[in-house]
């Protein structure tokens, strides 16, 4: 088994990105599965080709894109992801698309196709906290969930 294990780069002023240093103390396997990482960038577009190239290229039975909400305190497993992107604050190249679809021709929106309910039972097992998040928001995350699934 592949599992690619995504995180982006630091942005919005910040010098690093908790998430991707959590994702690099993964081990390179895991309970027999090899795990990818990939460091994607803070870029609308580019984000997705990133991915999108990735699993061409590695061929993963499972994504797994990680991200971190400022504030937010625990493991929160996406359930959707929307058709748009609508940037409070500009990418890492500038750019901050308002009301923008982010394909025209996808689905209003895409549902994860991870057991995230299971996973957070899981996770809270593990005597984390954790609960299912209903929104990836409208920037650069909720983009390249709803690349991802677009494109599987």
């Amino acid at each position: 088994m592949k599992i690619l294990l995504t995180a982006f780069d630091p942005f919005g002023g910040a010098d690093v990105n908790p998430a991707m240093e959590a994702v690099k103390l993964v081990k390179n396997s895991v309970a027999g599965a090899d795990i990818i990482k990939l460091e994607v960038p803070t870029v609308f577009g580019k984000s997705i080709d990133t991915v999108e190239a990735a699993m061409k290229e590695h061929m993963p039975d499972v994504v797994f894109c990680i991200g971190q909400a400022g504030g937010r305190f625990g493991l929160h497993p996406e359930r959707v992801a929307i058709n748009v992107d609508d940037a409070r604050i500009p990418d890492n190249e500038g750019k901050q698309p308002i009301d923008i679809p982010v394909f025209d021709d996808g689905e209003p929106a895409y549902f994860s196709l991870l057991p995230v309910k299971a996973m957070v039972q899981a996770i809270r097992g593990a005597g984390l906290p954790s609960s299912v998040s209903n929104t990836a928001g409208t920037f650069v995350c909720n983009h390249l969930m709803y690349g991802v699934l677009y494109h599987i």
